[in-house]
């Protein structure tokens, strides 16, 4: 029965990371779509998975082989059932209805590690009861136990995989989660079904206390090496996502194709180990030299891929990050396979293998193998979770990637240091590989100067933070923001950021309120302030590191505009998800204005939505617009299925704009060429740096559509929360 059990056993290795996605997307919307929202999520899925494998570990010990199976199946059944109602749960329920708990970090962590307890603990029991099920005596339990867990992980590869490219594409967000559903009751039933060929017996002496492997020094130590190994791991795992969305441009595949490539390589490195570990005498020490090199590995090549991308250079103006299905060409192939390859597989490779390591050093006990497997997956998951808070909040915002990097030699440095290897020479080797790389590696300014690749000699400032990465070079006296690595705009400020700040600003009769949602270089926030009746400008911009990066900038000469900008006391300036801190808010805006990203960029889909665009329409003034750069056809079907009247303007040939609102909007050029006329706005336009006579021109050549529901008739959105087809277009047939 070990291949059937083997390969339900995967399957629920596949439907665990289909949920993750998904469940991660789902709360985003509740918590926001920052790195700190993130980071709660899987931290508090990571929680729940350690509370479900310590009273798992507990609890099968107390079970014989067949009741260990039926709980297993109990368990998906309940996994399954959850799934069902997740949408209502998560959407519905808590977005919906409760947008207003999302206040602070404390309460958002409390409020999502609550709504994900009761799955999270209910796949936490599964490792501890299969290792119980298949393992009868403590001395072949290892390499069974390791096993398994590498058929499961290999499950989750494939499950991020296809569900990061194909599924969730293909038929969405909620539909994913029904058929992840079906999966886990149909491994349910099979496994009740089973479990009748498993033995039933149970020896009395099982029913020990439950703690008694908390007795155990032995167990207690390798609980402590396993949650510094778990610290490291995700705080590696952290750091690799910061750099390859840099390199590759984040979009909406991104983040379940890089997980895949460490789910996959970790599943590898421990299905290999569990066949080798009879070979190695001294799992203590191979442990710890296996850790020291996994993160001697990890910052060389980071080093090494940061040389090699500043010596070829891209086209930061034209690496968007878009995937063209009829450009697939050597470059692609490198970014999105060689790097990840080289970076991602061999450390994960070598974290799989430990597993069956620490299973060899801790099973010795046949009364106890459930627990011992508990234990260590407790220890494993609470480092992973101390490391995602630690590193995602705090280090990067403090260290930065660099400092990150550093302090993580350190730990490097401690596990060589704990290691008993008789081979002194290598590890005394090892040793010196360790400092003189602590010594030597990149700041964290010359780090991502290469890995924007940006000349060694060119102008280039940097600020990091826990919400990311932003930059500035110079080049042939134009300046160029750099956000996560996407070049957003440029200094001078760009005239289509002219145009989208001033025109909606000036059409307004009276715009008192306007908000902003993203900063940018601030060109268009900037020139939205262009009409002297406008009283408050809220700018939301989720990249806290941009305001950092530009207050610096607004030190030089091509940066001076922005002074003008910080200085202007109309502004408010807010660190956070714009779609959250518009849910939160009472206030009504005369204008508000989404300067959105492309829309097949990673969380792009939340400001491209029905649901968004009818919350906008919520916070409008009577009179009141809505602005959005026009980014394509779903998003224009999609904007027109919400607002009553719209209007599409073609400035400057590269520039398309929605103006949406529940009362007719009229482009009266004459009227907005006399505005452009007074003195007032001339001089509020040469502070910014924009050449009055372009905007003028760009109003005397616009084109204009109008449309109208009443007319035109309301389509079908095209993108909605739950199915962003924008953000997945290489499954959609448009």
């Amino acid at each position: 029965m070990m291949l059937p059990l083997s390969i339900l056993y995967f399957i629920t290795g596949f439907t665990a990371l289909l949920y993750q996605v998904v469940w991660q997307r789902m709360l985003g919307l509740f918590s926001g779509s920052d790195v700190r929202s993130v980071t709660i999520v899987i931290a508090s899925y990571l929680l729940g998975l350690g509370i479900g494998s310590l009273i798992g570990g507990f609890m099968s010990d107390r079970l014989n082989h067949r009741q260990a199976i039926q709980l297993y199946g109990f368990c998906n059944l309940g996994i399954g059932i959850f799934a069902i109602f997740s949408r209502f749960l998560f959407y519905d329920l808590l977005f919906l209805q409760f947008q207003s708990l999302a206040q602070s970090t404390a309460i958002i962590l409390l409020v999502v590690f609550i709504s994900l307890l009761f799955p999270t603990i209910l796949m936490g029991f599964s490792l501890p009861l299969i290792s119980k099920a298949i393992s009868r005596q403590a001395h072949q339990a290892a390499p069974r136990i390791s096993l398994f867990y590498g058929i499961n992980t290999l499950g989750s590869g494939l499950g991020a995989l296809l569900s990061g490219w194909y599924i969730i594409g293909t038929i969405g967000y909620e539909k994913t989660i029904y058929f992840g559903a079906i999966l886990s009751i149909l491994v349910g039933f099979l496994a009740l079904i089973f479990a009748f060929k498993f033995e039933s017996h149970q020896s009395l002496q099982n029913l020990k206390f439950p703690l008694n492997s908390l007795r155990s020094s032995l167990v207690i130590q390798w609980c402590v090496f396993v949650f510094l190994s778990g610290f490291a791991a995700i705080s590696l795992e952290i750091i690799w996502f910061r750099l390859l969305d840099t390199i590759l441009q984040s979009i909406s595949y991104t983040y379940a194709h890089l997980l895949a490539f460490i789910l996959i390589g970790n599943a590898i490195g421990s299905i290999i180990g569990s066949s080798c570990i009879r070979l190695i005498r001294h799992p203590r020490s191979f442990f710890f030299i296996l850790m020291g090199s996994v993160i001697i590995y990890s910052v060389m090549s980071i080093w090494l891929v940061s040389i090699y991308w500043q010596s070829h250079p891209t086209d930061l103006q034209v690496d968007i990050g878009y995937i063209d299905p009829q450009k697939i060409d050597t470059t692609l192939f490198f970014k999105y396979l060689v790097l990840p390859f080289i970076i991602l597989v061999p450390p994960s490779f070598f974290l799989g293998f430990y597993f069956p390591l620490v299973q060899k050093a801790v099973q010795t006990d046949d009364q106890q193998i459930g627990q011992r497997v508990g234990l260590i997956q407790v220890a494993n998951i609470l480092g992973n979770t101390t490391g995602s808070l630690v590193t995602g909040l705090w280090f990067l915002d403090i260290l930065g990637t660099a400092g990150s990097l550093r302090f993580l030699l350190v730990l490097g440095l401690v596990f060589l240091l704990l290691s008993s290897f008789k081979l002194r020479s290598l590890k005394y080797f090892g040793l010196v590989i360790l400092i003189l790389i602590t010594v030597f590696f990149p700041n964290n300014t010359h780090l991502w100067s290469a890995l924007h690749g940006i000349p060694r000699e060119q102008y280039f400032i940097a600020r990091e933070d826990a919400t990311g990465v932003a930059g500035v070079t110079e080049a042939n006296g134009k300046g160029t923001l750099l956000a996560s690595g996407q070049a957003q705009a440029g200094f001078p400020y760009m005239i289509v950021h002219g145009l989208l700040g001033s025109i909606p600003a000036l059409i307004h009769p009276h715009p008192s309120r306007i908000m902003i949602i993203g900063l940018g270089s601030g060109g268009t926030a900037h020139t939205a302030g262009v009409n002297p009746l406008t009283r408050q400008i809220q700018v939301i911009e989720l990249l806290g590191a941009e305001l950092k990066v530009l207050d610096e900038y607004a030190k030089t000469p091509i940066g001076r505009p922005l002074h003008f900008l910080f200085n202007d006391y109309r502004y408010e300036f807010i660190v956070g998800d714009g779609r959250q801190e518009l849910a939160k808010t009472d206030q009504q805006f005369d204008i508000i204005e989404a300067d959105a990203i492309y829309p097949w960029r990673s969380r792009a889909g939340m400001l491209y939505s029905s649901e968004f665009f009818n919350e906008v329409l919520s916070h409008l003034a009577p009179g009141g617009i809505f602005v959005e750069w026009n980014v394509g056809w779903g998003t224009t079907q999609t904007f027109q299925s919400v607002f009553p009247y719209v209007i599409q303007l073609t400035m400057n040939e590269n520039l398309s704009v929605l103006i949406g609102s529940v009362h007719e909007v009229y482009f009266n050029r004459e009227a907005l060429l006399t505005k452009l006329a007074d003195p007032d706005v001339i001089e509020f336009l040469n502070n910014a740096g924009v050449e009055v006579e372009q905007i003028r021109h760009n109003v005397k050549t616009a084109k204009v559509e109008y449309y109208s529901q009443s007319k035109n008739g309301k389509p079908s959105p095209i993108n909605t929360d739950l199915f962003p087809r924008s953000e997945y277009y290489l499954n959609q047939p448009f």
